[in-house]
């Protein structure tokens, strides 16, 4: 049979090539993780001659075009109405904003982060509870008239859809039934099946798994990111669910020559002889710093010589855990920074931490973060759950250590610190330890995957 992630010429009886519509609310040039498995998705396959159409939200970057998908091919639709953005924490500090954990701090400016950061999280349970099923419900009917209105007569042969948002899936099964066309879930994370960011309450949980039954039972397939996921959608919805992980990003050097942290943070840190660095988001009561800080402060005078970075969003999580640790001397803080500058944090650290959340209905999640950690070839350092698919993949990769314990963290930390002493560097992982990660090594799964649904390629299962 002829290459499937090729456009088949006697598969089906047609040279035409598959016709491909990607639904996802989140899509380049927002550089958001979400945007980019569908982004490197509808690369890939137009790559590879399939005729591909995005429909998603945003606006376009004109003079950064999305490489192989030409912006006419793209369906922009903003929600309608226009609803205030959920946040569980307060507006981040503008890229560059540097901040020192050892700044101090008025009171009166402590109480207003802390009550707008209690503001933020009631509007943000409040709108998860009430906006079924997310908080771009109003994107659903604007999303399927303009795409109805605008493709000039153009059909695919298979949509996909990638959530969350899970307001997509609503979007996708509408217009799969309009179209006549089958329709992929793509779970990006979990919806109602033991997703504990997203889920609220009892009655929540009961609303949203009704509704995902519903759409599901239009799907002609479902497809996740590691397989305690799709074991978990398999016995709790009886969907039969397959898998196509995440991967690395191969992403173009870095061009700017910004120092990475302050005037203020070079000079408070000029003497560290060890830098690890935290990037992303910190999710509350599930990505817990805490462990890691208060193994720097167990380090006594060594503590000066540990330099910890946190680059993200500043919800107050990472503050509070150095106010309670007092190791204020030891970490900066520098707010949300731009993709390429966090790219450059990761490149220029000693080591990377990843924070996970330490409970075994954490196994299943594989963050995109471990694939940008694992491009920048340094070690990692892990806290979370120790049987879990990211913890076992960086033991398997010789990628770096899986810690929770306070001690146990701190004696690691010594063994970097005489390490970094004797050699003057913590070396980089081997090239060997990406072989077979890479975003097109799990994609050319996807493709095929995708011409089954549409029946242009024999299934294989």
């Amino acid at each position: 049979m002829d290459n499937p992630l090729q456009p088949p010429d006697s598969v089906g009886g047609t040279d035409a090539p598959l016709r491909l519509l990607i639904v996802a609310y989140h899509f380049p040039p927002a550089d958001s993780v979400g945007a980019r498995r569908p982004a490197a998705l509808a690369r890939y396959a137009a790559e590879r001659q399939w005729d591909v159409r995005v429909l998603t939200t945003g606006t376009p970057d004109l003079e950064n075009p999305v490489p192989e998908v030409p912006e006419r091919h793209i369906v922009r639709v903003a929600p309608v109405p226009r609803l205030p953005r959920l946040r569980r924490s307060p507006a981040a500090a503008a890229d560059g904003a540097d901040a020192t954990a050892s700044r101090p701090a008025t009171a009166a400016r402590t109480r207003a982060a802390d009550l707008r950061l209690a503001v933020n999280r009631w509007v943000w349970k409040a709108g998860s509870e009430l906006l079924v099923p997310d908080s771009q419900v109003n994107w659903i009917w604007p999303a399927v008239r303009r795409f109805l209105d605008t493709r000039d007569g153009w059909r695919p042969d298979v949509i996909l859809a990638t959530g969350p948002p899970f307001s997509v899936f609503a979007v996708a099964a509408r217009l799969a039934r309009r179209l006549d066309v089958p329709w992929v879930a793509d779970y990006r994370d979990l919806w109602s099946v033991g997703n504990e960011y997203w889920v609220r309450t009892r009655a929540r949980r009961s609303v949203d798994r009704r509704l995902e039954r519903r759409l599901l039972r239009s799907a002609a397939a479902s497809v996740t990111v590691s397989e305690p996921l799709a074991e978990a959608m398999r016995r709790t919805l009886g969907v039969h669910t397959r898998v196509v992980m995440n991967g690395i990003d191969r992403r173009p050097p870095a061009t700017s020559t910004e120092p990475v942290a302050g005037p203020q943070a070079r000079a408070d840190h000029a003497a560290a002889t060890l830098t690890l660095a935290h990037t992303g988001y910190v999710y509350p009561s599930r990505r817990d710093p805490g462990p890691l800080l208060e193994a720097v402060a167990s380090l006594g005078e060594d503590a000066a010589r540990v330099h910890v970075v946190f680059a993200g969003e500043d919800n107050g999580i990472v503050r509070r855990a150095v106010e309670r640790t007092g190791v204020a001397d030891s970490v900066t803080l520098l707010g949300q920074v731009s993709a390429e500058k966090s790219w450059r944090i990761q490149a220029e650290a000693d080591v990377l931490v990843l924070l996970m959340w330490n409970d075994p209905r954490d196994a299943g999640t594989v963050t995109g973060k471990i694939f940008d950690y694992l491009f920048a070839r340094r070690p990692i350092l892990l806290l979370g759950y120790e049987s879990g698919v990211a913890a076992n993949l960086i033991r398997a990769r010789g990628a770096g250590v899986v810690r929770n314990d306070k001690q146990a963290i701190a004696e690691q930390l010594r063994t970097w610190l005489a390490m970094k002493e004797r050699s003057g560097r913590i070396p980089a992982l081997p090239a060997s330890a990406l072989d077979g990660l890479f975003r097109d090594d799990q994609l050319a799964r996807y493709l095929v995957l995708l011409g089954e649904v549409a029946g242009r390629v024999a299934p294989t299962r």
